[in-house]
């Protein structure tokens, strides 16, 4: 592909057939939906989202879930994004590492397609099946780049261990002030006679 491709405007059909890959980099800044609601995001490269999207075609597997021939898009995220910790409320950059398969249909009426989809209560069972998304001569990438950003932002953002509670840690292993439980005292009334 060329490098003054538009990847909100991708062939992905040509990139299947040709089983080619894209890659990029975009500002997290740049990525609306993404950064609303969170802490001022990094500059300059620390600032990026790095992406690969592959073309690909289905082999038919029973593990996969996709129909033989399928259109497949590929696609790697790496990001640091900067999250507010939940438990202190301090600023940290979660890591983010993230590949998915989308399975390109043809129509929204082929999203609801049941054909090859997986059943929970199939004993195979995978989470890994591939989510639809309608294919287009004018793919938006970045779109799909974004939404994989944002499953992967953590429901409840925290630290594994915040900044300062390096000593708190002992505090914790110190025997906690023992309150009497509130049925005592209905032990107490149930033993009198």
């Amino acid at each position: 592909m060329k490098d003054d491709f538009d990847p909100r405007r991708v062939d992905v059909y040509a990139l299947v057939s040709q089983g080619k890959a894209l890659q990029g980099s975009i500002a997290l800044v740049r990525l609306s939906r993404l950064v609303d609601g969170l802490p001022e995001q990094a500059t300059g490269e620390a600032g990026l989202a790095h992406w690969e999207v592959r073309g690909a075609t289905g082999l038919g597997t029973a593990k996969t879930g996709v129909v033989s021939g399928q259109p497949l898009l590929h696609v790697h995220v790496r990001a640091g994004l900067v999250l507010e910790c939940q438990r202190c409320g301090a600023p940290f950059t979660h890591p983010v590492d993230a590949q998915c398969t989308l399975q390109l249909v043809e129509s929204e009426d082929d999203l609801d397609d049941e054909l090859g989809a997986p059943q929970e209560d199939d004993e195979n069972f995978a989470e890994d099946y591939p989510d639809k998304v309608v294919g287009s001569r004018h793919f938006d990438l970045l779109a799909q780049v974004e939404d994989e950003l944002i499953l992967n932002v953590p429901y409840v953002p925290r630290h594994d261990v915040c900044p300062g509670q390096a000593g708190a840690g002992d505090a914790s292993q110190e025997p906690a002030i023992e309150r009497p439980s509130p049925f005592a005292v209905l032990e107490q009334l149930k033993r009198k006679p």
